[in-house]
Parts: structure tokens; sequence; C-alpha cells
């Protein structure tokens, strides 16, 4: 059963305007939660704002005050400390749905405390948006919401990449940021080409350099490189190359190049052509090609093969936007090779804290520093820490003020610039406090208006023990927010957990009204042309009801329960019943039409004006319409009657017997006659006919 909305409380037929369902998201409390962060994408349309309705949360700083607001939700668990997020709609090239206009705004805290990080809204017509933001405070809750400018709906894709801050990207090559291992990243924006200009040598592939970054590194063990560029911007076309620097990190002289990809459009040729050689783009293991020109020549993909590193040899990057718009890409490495660099590690005493005794909890340096290197170290301790930061090796001593997992960051930066994070998981054990007595009480439980719909819901509220309570419907998924929507008929219990792992719970139940019920009859046979009765019956429990059948144009009525039908051809017909709540039921019956078409002509005729068969006529049951055309051939084939649009069953109809004015004498005659069917079907019957005088 559906439920529907009425503008109006009048129930009429012509009123009738079912909506959509609201997307799940819709609201924050029911955010649909993202578990893969790592350059992540959705299915393309995956995901729709299509009659959504307003949350009633305050505009996010970037949203025009003017438009009607249709936002959906999505959440995540932050594992790293910057993150970047796309919204792709109607896009040029590589559409992520159909969605113009986009904005989309991250927020902090909960449901009911929401505090703006980053905001994002495409004013220009790209349908896509696309935002920064960090530190993010890992292990910590954030939401996003979605929605477009003017009121726009549509179908759109979602893209996320939840990373570790790397330094900012440089566009020459002497002071390019290194990198010491191969942790994927995101970069906001590549802007001009740096001091030293152009050092890409002419005769490379890309021949001028726009809007760069480089990038360096120390093989530390051998093995292939690969990586996937992907443009922030999906119409945006990237370039690179890849050298090998002889004379060390710190020196890009008489550098060597390896690889080299500059393949994007062919300047007036149709998109379909040149498609291959836009979007992601980087080194590929299956790939055999070196270099890829501009253009796109036959068998360019974007992609050339990926390069054997030898320890000990450094490598550089150097990633250019030749759009040249200042969007930035995402980059991930694969293969077997790794680069040189620090080895963050730590170890936690003791390994398990209890909140209970108010241990200390120690974080020990165990990193390892190459050498010839020194690392400086930042740590962060995740949620309900103190301190929640610190600086320099340690040891590090950190109070917990909550139980659960925390997620600690310790980040080492080397005195090349180069950055490498460790993240580990501690569990902080509850411990409840029998000195405070904590209680969940049912505020308020909502049913559902229409039987077997997901409308009920659950509101609960917490005293006592520690405040910073959480509540689950489940046992297992915990939040701030003791509201439960979008709920089915049932029993449940709710739980509520305080700061020091208290816990209670009530039950509650939500009860399903009476179920609005229709039936549309048995299914029935009939042959072409006949008329049958249609048996539909009515529940209605709850309310007052209207019902309408469809499709209407072989129905004598369709707002009754027994209408008469004859159908032309075998059909479904459905049979609607809403009533006043706004609730439907929907039930079906086929009527099968066998394609009888009875048809009898006469083989002699005596017009001889004595009222009995005195005109050569066509009889026919209920499935003829009429004669298109009766033609009667003498037997040497001469035309002697030509008839059109003749009614069947008329003995007054047809031909009398006569060829110009004269009568015709005794003989036998041919005929060649078109009969018309009431389903537009024609048939076309050749005989003879005697007449007789």
């Amino acid at each position: 059963m559906k439920r529907f909305f009425l503008v109006s409380g009048l129930l009429t037929l012509m009123g009738l305007h079912p909506l959509l369902a609201q997307p799940i998201n819709d609201e924050c409390l029911g955010a649909t939660q993202l578990t893969e962060l790592t350059n992540w994408c959705s299915a393309v349309a995956a995901y729709t704002n299509v009659d959504a309705t307003p949350s009633g949360i305050i505009n996010a700083s970037c949203f025009p005050a003017a438009g009607e607001d249709n936002d959906v939700w999505f959440s995540f668990v932050a594992v790293a400390t910057d993150v970047n997020i796309n919204v792709i709609g109607n896009t040029a090239q590589a559409a992520g749905g159909t969605l113009e206009n986009p904005q989309f705004a991250l927020y902090a805290g909960n449901c009911g405390n929401l505090t703006e990080i980053q905001c994002a809204s495409d004013a220009f017509g790209a349908n896509f948006a696309e935002t920064f933001a960090g530190p993010l405070i890992i292990g910590q809750t954030y939401y996003i919401r979605v929605d477009a400018r003017e009121g726009n709906e549509g179908t759109f894709q979602l893209c996320i990449n939840n990373f570790n801050q790397i330094p900012e990207p440089d566009s020459d090559c002497p002071t390019g940021v290194v990198l010491c291992d191969k942790s994927p990243f995101t970069v906001e924006s590549l802007i001009g080409s740096g001091v030293l200009n152009n050092e890409i040598d002419p005769a490379s592939c890309i021949q001028t350099e726009f809007s760069s970054a480089w990038y360096k590194w120390t093989c530390d063990m051998p093995g292939t490189l690969a990586f996937t560029l992907t443009p922030n911007n999906p119409t945006d076309d990237l370039d690179f190359a890849v050298y090998e620097l002889p004379n060390g990190i710190d020196n890009c002289n008489n550098k060597i190049e390896l690889r080299c990809m500059a393949s994007g459009e062919n300047v007036g040729s149709p998109f379909s052509e040149w498609e291959p050689c836009t979007g992601a783009t980087g080194l590929a293991l299956s790939s055999t090609d070196f270099a890829e020109f501009p253009g796109c020549a036959p068998g360019d993909d974007n992609f050339v093969a990926a390069i054997d590193m030898e320890a000990g040899k450094v490598y550089a990057l150097v990633i250019n936007n030749f759009t040249n718009n200042g969007n930035g890409f995402g980059i991930q490495f694969s293969g077997t090779g790794t680069f040189l660099g620090p080895e963050p590690d730590f170890e936690i005493t003791p390994e398990l804290a209890n909140q209970c005794d108010i241990d200390l909890v120690t974080f020990v340096n165990t990193s390892i520093i190459p050498p010839g290197l020194t690392g400086s170290y930042e740590w962060f301790f995740g949620e309900g820490a103190s301190p929640a930061v610190a600086t320099g090796p340690g040891p590090h001593e950190v109070l917990y003020n909550s139980f659960g997992n925390k997620s600690i960051l310790l980040r080492v930066t080397t005195d090349e610039g180069c950055i490498v994070s460790l993240v580990r998981e501690l569990y902080i054990e509850p411990c409840c406090d029998p000195a405070t007595m904590l209680d969940i009480s049912l505020e308020d439980v909502i049913d559902p208006i229409c039987f077997g719909e997901e409308e009920g819901a659950i509101s609960v509220s917490g005293t006592g023990g520690t405040p910073g309570y959480q509540f689950s419907i489940d046992g297992v998924t915990y939040r701030p927010i003791g509201e439960f929507i979008n709920l089915l008929a049932g029993d449940y219990t709710i739980y509520i957990q305080d700061i020091k792992g208290c816990m209670d719970s009530v039950d509650a139940v939500i009860i399903n009204p009476l179920e609005l019920i229709v039936d549309a009859g048995p299914d029935q046979t009939i042959n072409l042309g006949e008329q049958t009765e249609l048996d539909g019956s009515l529940i209605s429990p709850n309310a007052p009801a209207v019902v309408f059948w469809s499709p209407p144009e072989t129905l004598d009525c369709t707002d009754c329960l027994d209408p008469d039908a004859m159908p032309f051809s075998s059909t479904t017909y459905y049979l609607t019943a809403l009533d006043e709540l706004g609730c439907t039921d929907v039930d079906s019956v086929r009527i099968y039409v066998v394609p009888v078409r009875p048809v009898y002509i006469p083989n002699v005729f005596s017009p001889n004006a004595d009222g009995t068969n005195d005109f050569f006529t066509v009889f026919g049951g209920p499935a003829v319409q009429g004669v298109l055309s009766m033609k009667i051939f003498s037997r040497w084939g001469e035309l002697v009657y030509n008839g059109r649009n003749l009614p069947v069953n008329n003995e007054g109809a047809g031909w009398d017997g006569t060829f110009n004015g004269e009568r015709m004498g005794s003989a036998v005659f041919v005929y060649l006659i078109e009969v018309q069917f009431i389903d537009g079907a024609v048939g076309l019957y050749k005989g003879d006919v005697t007449l007789l005088r």
C-alpha cells in the first residue's frame, strides 16, 4: 500500500496528484552513512534529491536565500584529517546525473546541534560543486547536506576522499613536495607555473607548463609504480610526466623523462572520437606505451605504462592542468615499489584504559627515521582526550573523559618536508558509575497513518547518569539524538548510554492501523466485442474513500466499483482506493480477450423486391465494425459494383443486383470484401455469389 498526499482536503478525482516517495536520506536523522572514504565515488546517478523536503535547518552560508530547500543528507566518520568532497550533476562531459547547480555543506556535531565547516555552491552552471575541509577530528561524525540552487531537483554522483595532510603543491621542481609513502591525497587547486617558468622540455609531449605541481620521492623497495590521477572537475584535462633525477632529490638538472601523457581533445571533432582521452589518467600496469601526445590518436586511452623503480633512485612527477582553470586533482598509487620515508609507530600503555579508574594513557614514540633525516612529531589523540594534541616525540600522558573507540594520529614530518601519518585505534573501556542512576523515558510514540508504511516514530529522553547521552534502536549503533523516524509497526527497545557507559532501556510499540483493502475481482475471459462487468470491492475501516479505475477508455464509469468493460484486446485494469487520510491501495484484474471474428457472407441472393434477400450484404458478430469496401465483378472481370463504408447486418444495404441502373440477369459473380473489426484489424474475404431472378 502506498500513501499519497493531497494538496486540499477535497477528494476529487481531478485533484489527485500522487507524489513520489521522499528519498530515504531526506532528513539529517536518516543520513546515508558513507563507509568507503578513500578516493571513493558512488555510481553515476546513485543519489537523488527529487521530492526531498525542507529540513528545517538554517541555510548554509553559501546557499542563496531564494529557492526551495530540497536537501538530502549523508554522514561519515573521519578516518583522516582532511577531506575533499565532490557533487557531480549534469556536467558537459562525464555527467554524474541530471541535477543542475548543485550545492552542499559540511557540518560537525549532531543533527540537533550542527556547526557548518565548509560550503560549496555552483553559481556558474557547471553543474558541479567541490570543496576541501580540514583539519577533521578522526573518529568524529560529520554530515554532508546536498541541495541545489533555485530549487532544482535531480540525480547526482557523490565523491569523497578522506586523506591525511600533505604539504601544499609547489610549481617548481627544486622546491617540489617530497613524498615518503604512497598514501592517496587530493590537491585543491593548481595555479601558475612557479618561479622557474616552463621546466618541461619543449620536445616533451606536454610542451608548455600551465598550472602545475611537482612531486619527488626516493625509491626504497624496488618494484613497479602505477597511479591514477582524477581531476576534481570531471571536464578538466590533466597532463603529466615522470622523470628520473640522476643528481639527487634536491637537483632537478639533467632530469630524464621516463613517461609523458598529454592526450586530450581532438579540436573540431565529435566528442565520441576523443572520449577515451578524457577523465582519469595515469600509469597503468596494463599499458605498454610510454607517451601519448596532444589530441587522441587511435589506441590512446589516457594511460601510459607503469615504471619499474630501482632502490635508491630519485623520481619526479609533474602534473599539469592543461584546462588551466585552477582546479586540482586526486591521486592514488599502486604497484609493488615503495617510497623512502619515516616509519611512524608508537606504543600505548596500558593498551586498554579503564575509565572508572581514571588511568592516564601513555603514548610512547617508536618511529623510525631514515639515516640522514630528522623528524618532527604531531599527535592527535582523538575525541574526549585531554590534552587533545601534542608535539614532540613524547612520551605523552592523556586522560579520556569518555569511553569507546579512539583514533590516534601520529604525523611525522622530515626536514625535507615529507609527511607520513599513522592512525591507530584505542578502545577505552566503559565503566558505569553506580553513584548516579541513569534513566530513559518514553516521550512520544507516533503510529503510522497508513497500514504497512514506514511512518512510525519514537522519541525518548534521558536523565541522571553522566550527561553526554547516546541513544540506539538496535543496541549497536548509538547517536546523540533520541528520535527515531521512518519506522514500521512493531515492538522496539530503545537504549540509552551515558558518557561513563551506564545503560538503560525502554520498550515501545508502534501499532499498525487497520488496512485499507481494495479488490478488483477475478480475472475473466471474453470474446472480442463482448462486454463484461468488473466486480470490485472496498474495505475502508479508517476513513471514507473514493475509487477510480484505469485505464478508463473502455469502461462506462471509472469511479464506481462495478463498471462495464469492453476492451478490444487483453487488458489489465487497476482499481485504486484513496481514503481521506491519504492512504491508498491498488489491485488489478486481467480481462483476456479472445479474437473471435465471426463473419457470414451469403452465396446467393434474389433482388426481386419481395423484401427477402433483395441485397447482397455482410452479416457479422459484435466484433465486426463495418464493411470498408465491397467489390463485385462479372465472370469477365468487369467491376459491376464498388461499395464503401457499408453497415453489417442490414438487409437493405449492399449490392442490389444492378449495374449502371440496369438490372443484371441471373449469373454468378465474384466478390472482394474488406471487413473492419472493432480492434482495428481488417479482414479480406473473397468468393462468389449467385444472383437469381
